[in-house]
């Protein structure tokens, strides 16, 4: 990545000599990363550029890069997000003071759009039209990765932001809300066919807490002062919180108020439900104390877990296995059952911290070194030095992605004991034919057994592809499998004009005993804590800028 930068601050002209900020995601199949490095200045000449690479760290390429930005216009490309299904990345962009907006990227491309009514390709082309783009915010994928919301208004002062449906490409579908009031907040819910949203403003009638369905029909108010939070995971009611900063649930019908807390906050306080659905966790920040509370997913049955002063990185998170609760105490990391039983402290002098995505341990960064350890404490072992925050694991726990102190530099910790994952492509079919692409890393995978709902349909090309008959109007899973890798499952979807389009990747797909279709565990299998070992991947060549 260095090599990369660099070259693009020689070429930019801009004589920038401060080291970037760098920062990066893993997609949804663990194959490969975005990478953003940037050199923001408060005021003057910025410089951003975003990459796509392999989870090995090669393949390094450009996405989108901002070599011509002025004193007058620095165009900012901030943070991203990938598409559930892995084949869009979400750019926040800007110019100061002038835009918040939206750039919709294809990462096996290097074609980008602005998102909304506008159709900007390039970055220049964008700069120079920046005025003819919404005001964008609140950008949120459903969970299947087909279409996003969105938050819009062209240049009303004060801005009032109306809710949008997208298509995967950031094109408008619909336009969902049409008031006088601003809508503040919208969250799709698990199974993407509801909306729920917030609007303030006047008139009264508008306020408060709505649903909508995903085609814009059926439009019901639940409460006439609230802002959302989220979802419960059977999408049979909605958490928010009013004016005086009361945490509520309600039934989507409107009915069964329940009050959890007279003190939430969203800026600082935290609200998360366990793997299963089941129970819930949330805290309470105020000048004397932090308190950690459990609660029923309805919101019912509500129990103090931990309550402690200040709360410095703070952070209260579950395991993936549902049997332990994490946080922090004036940097110490702590873990505990969620009946509040066996208190462990697991480390001290923390940075940050993140559960492996099996449960079987959790990682964390202490006086700069990178360490795992196991739920109680008990087993601890360094995987890596010069760590400072943890980027996070990829889908399948076989890597780690850290960046070092000031977020100048990279570092991949990859576990021994697995399989490079394949990765599944769907491509444009022709007529009846479908066409799906197989690799690993971006290279092709060739003889990869292909199977459509359980049925086999043949053996990938030397190119890694595979032609076939698109099958009727359905819905299908196509996995992936080779000897020596990950295999990769997708759900594919044929419409009726027999055209096929990806729709949810299912990696990771619902276990069979998760006891809710809408939340998700990986299939991989984990190899347990004990014997891991480790080694550096120097994906970015382990990044140590000098000044220019």
């Amino acid at each position: 990545m260095k090599p990369y930068f660099d070259n693009l601050v020689v070429s930019s002209g801009t004589n920038l000599k401060e080291r970037p900020v760098i920062g990066g995601s893993w997609s949804p199949d663990g194959s490969r990363l975005e990478v953003g490095e940037s050199i923001n200045r408060q005021r003057g000449v910025t410089l951003h550029a975003t990459y796509i690479l392999n989870a090995d760290g090669s393949g390094i390429r450009e996405l989108a890069s901002t070599p011509n930005n002025t004193n007058e216009g620095s165009l900012t490309l901030g943070m991203t997000s990938w598409s559930p299904d892995g084949n869009r990345i979400v750019i926040f962009s800007n110019i100061f003071n002038v835009r918040d907006f939206y750039i919709f990227a294809d990462p096996d491309k290097t074609l980008i759009k602005t998102a909304g009514k506008c159709n900007y390709t390039t970055v220049d082309e964008i700069r120079k039209n920046i005025l003819d783009i919404e005001w964008q915010n609140n950008l949120m994928w459903n969970p299947e990765g087909t279409k996003a919301l969105a938050l819009m208004d062209q240049d009303t002062i004060p801005l009032n932001y109306q809710l949008y449906l997208l298509d995967s490409n950031g094109l408008i579908l619909q336009q969902l809300t049409d008031v006088s009031n601003n809508v503040g907040f919208a969250l799709w819910s698990y199974d993407g066919k509801k909306i729920a949203y917030s609007a303030t403003g006047q008139p009264e009638n508008e306020n408060g807490l709505w649903t909508v369905n995903e085609n814009g029909t059926v439009r019901k108010r639940l409460n006439d002062n609230g802002i959302l939070v989220a979802w419960s995971p059977d999408d049979s009611r909605i958490f928010y919180f009013d004016e005086n900063s009361s945490l509520y649930s309600i039934k989507v019908d409107g009915t069964d108020r329940v009050q959890l807390s007279k003190e939430f906050s969203p800026s600082e306080d935290v609200f998360e439900f366990s793997q299963d659905g089941k129970k819930l966790i949330f805290s309470a920040i105020n000048s004397d104390k932090v308190t950690i509370y459990i609660a029923e997913s309805t919101g019912k049955n509500v129990k103090a877990l931990q309550e402690f002063p200040g709360y410095i990185i703070f952070k209260p998170s579950w395991s993936p296995k549902g049997d332990k609760i994490a946080f922090t105490q004036d940097d110490d990391l702590y873990t505990i059952n969620p009946d509040g039983s066996e208190k462990s402290l697991i480390a001290s002098a923390i940075t940050d911290y993140e559960w492996h995505p099996s449960g079987e341990f959790i990682s964390f960064v202490s006086s700069g070194s990178v360490f795992a350890a196991s739920p109680d404490g008990s087993t601890k072992i360094k995987l890596a030095e010069d760590g400072r925050f943890l980027e996070g694991w990829s889908p399948d726990g076989s890597r780690l992605l850290v960046s070092q102190y000031g977020f100048t530099g990279l570092f991949i910790i990859k576990l021994e004991g697995y399989e490079d994952p394949l990765s599944i492509d769907f491509l444009t079919p022709v007529e009846e034919n479908c066409q799906l692409r197989i690799r690993c890393m971006s290279e092709p995978i060739a003889d990869a057994l292909l199977t459509l709902n359980g049925k086999e349909i043949g053996l990938t090309n030397s190119s890694g592809f595979l032609n076939y008959s698109c099958p009727d109007e359905g819905r299908y899973v196509i996995n992936a499998s080779k000897t020596g890798h990950r295999s990769a499952s997708k759900v594919l979807v044929v419409q009726e004009n027999s055209s096929a389009s990806p729709v949810k990747s299912a990696v990771p797909e619902p276990s069979s005993d998760s006891g809710n279709k809408n939340l998700t565990r990986s299939e991989t299998q984990i190899p347990g804590f004990r014997g891991i070992t480790t080694f550096l991947i120097l994906a970015f060549f382990v990044i140590r800028r000098s000044s220019l």
